[in-house]
């Protein structure tokens, strides 16, 4: 229920589920340690607009397309290399 019903609700057609074929995004966690830190201010917005964002704890491994982006805190692609994610309009990759 919290990555199909997300996926159903904004129309997202090919994720949400863990299914042969489809795009494998998943986000492995630590039950005991995860959490949020403390709400920090940036301005890296267009035109210095701000937002808030806080450090994220507890995420062992972050997979995109069936890609491992990090694991346990490192990140496992080339910076200079292409990225496995797809820009999603109206529910589908584009």
């Amino acid at each position: 229920m919290l990555s199909s019903r997300p996926a159903e609700v904004f129309g997202i057609t090919d994720r949400g589920l863990l299914e042969t074929g489809r795009p494998a995004d998943v986000l492995v966690i630590d039950p005991e340690t995860v959490h949020c830190g403390k709400l920090e201010r940036v301005y890296d917005q267009p035109a210095g607009q701000d937002r808030l964002i806080a450090e994220a704890f507890g995420i062992e491994s972050v997979i995109v397309n069936g890609t491992l982006l990090r694991q346990r805190g490192e990140d496992q692609l080339d910076p200079e290399g292409a990225l496995p994610g797809q820009l999603l309009r109206s529910g589908r990759a584009r």
